[in-house]
């Protein structure tokens, strides 16, 4: 009887929830509207891989000139395609389960000070006979403040992590309901929604790729007792690219000319082989031919040049460890926490510090304002240099908030 009790108390609630706004969810969007907006990561997801989900808040400051002054936000997603295992912890001063600290994050540091309040999400099921799960996000300003955001500046991140066995299908993440109020303490009953549409299940095709170059039919020339670095590049049947180099298995058809281990390959002898990355039941193949030395043929090829880091399974949930970065207090791309040292995204990075970034073909490494870079590594295509290496190159400043887990780097004037 409680378990009845408390389901129909829930739903209770869920139905005071979507009164105020059923109106708003199904309105058509309209720019000078507030809008929710969830967004993911990334598009294409395979089984067991996991995923930030970005909630924000668009033209949050109202033509009236009022501006939102809190939101509280449910959303839905399909319980057959997602899980929340090991996301989440028990609370006991709130008699719930919530996210984990280490599995949300509040990405910009706009709001990541003393004038909002930003709970730790945590899950409903409305509807037990939906197939649908729910989570409840929720932010307040504080201090006479109000809420001010844009859609590329999300409020909040949480994980949700894809079940294993999962086909083919499309899916989405959405707005079931929202209560937002302006600084008057009104409802706000008029407002627009942005669902994140993501396609879920294993790809059509995998190329394997030298570095981060477009794939090519054309074998891959290189010296015998030597070392190259590839990369797993995933098709999905929406027209999505992704890297799942440390996702697939890796195999050789001929060991006595060389060895393939998680997309390195070990040249041991001459002659032709080919390297394999199978996923699920997808295999990416694509010929070597091992030559001597001397051979002029190894002189006429493209080099990719890129470092391609393996993470092994125990330490994969370090993947899912996103660190906000801001530069001179404008968001970048979130960096990665990996092995106790924060990784941050070259591209993004230098783009707002105004550097110049190069390459060192000597080194294979990447340069900042011509200094190579010693520690670096390259995650899913994408170049990440060690931030402790900042401030040796340019003399910027890097500032970690352990208490919300961000760096924050100053540079210039």
């Amino acid at each position: 009887m409680y378990v009845i009790n408390k389901k129909l108390i829930t739903a209770l609630i869920a139905l005071l929830m979507a009164v105020g706004c059923f109106a708003s969810i199904t309105a058509a969007a309209d720019s000078k509207k507030v809008s929710l907006d969830v967004t993911s990561r990334y598009r294409s997801l395979i089984p067991g891989q996991g995923v930030m989900v970005d909630v924000g808040i668009s033209n949050a400051e109202l033509a009236d000139g009022k501006g939102l002054r809190s939101a509280k936000i449910t959303l839905s997603y399909d319980e057959n395609i997602f899980t929340t295992e090991g996301s989440l912890r028990f609370e006991d001063t709130l008699g719930k389960d919530i996210w984990r600290d280490d599995t949300f994050i509040i990405p910009s540091e706009n709001f990541r000070t003393g004038n909002y309040l930003i709970e730790n999400p945590y899950p409903l099921d409305l509807d037990p006979a939906d197939g649908r799960q729910e989570v409840v996000l929720s932010i307040s300003a504080e201090n006479g403040q109000l809420i001010r955001s844009s859609s590329d500046e999300p409020f909040v991140s949480f994980l949700l992590t894809v079940k294993e066995g999962v086909s083919n299908q499309n899916t989405s993440i959405k707005v079931q309901s929202a209560i937002l109020e302006d600084s008057s303490g009104k409802v706000i009953q008029n407002f627009a929604t942005a669902s994140a549409d993501i396609l879920v299940g294993i790809p059509t095709s995998i190329d394997i790729v030298r570095g981060t170059l477009p794939p090519t039919a054309d074998p891959f020339k290189v010296s015998v007792d030597s070392g190259m670095e590839l990369n797993a590049l995933a098709n999905f049947e929406n027209g999505d690219t992704a890297y799942v180099t440390e996702l697939t298995t890796w195999d050789s058809t001929d060991t006595q000319i060389l060895t393939a281990r998680h997309g390195s390959v070990k040249t041991v002898g001459l002659g032709t082989a080919s390297v394999t990355a199978t996923l699920g039941s997808v295999t990416g193949k694509h010929d070597i031919v091992v030559l001597s030395p001397t051979d002029p043929e190894l002189n006429v090829q493209t080099q990719g040049y890129v470092t391609v880091t393996y993470i092994p399974p125990s330490q994969r949930e370090n993947l899912y460890k996103e660190i906000p970065v801001t530069v001179n207090g404008k968001v970048a791309k979130s960096g990665r926490l990996i092995d106790g040292s924060v990784y941050v995204p070259l591209r993004s990075t230098s783009d707002l510090l105004g550097v110049e970034v190069g390459y060192d073909s000597s080194k294979k490494a990447p340069t900042i304002n011509g200094t190579t870079i010693k520690e670096f590594k390259i995650l899913s295509g994408s170049s990440y240099i060690k931030a402790r290496e900042i401030p040796s190159i340019l003399g910027a400043k890097t500032i970690w908030d352990n208490t919300n887990k961000s760096l924050s780097i100053e540079y210039g004037s």
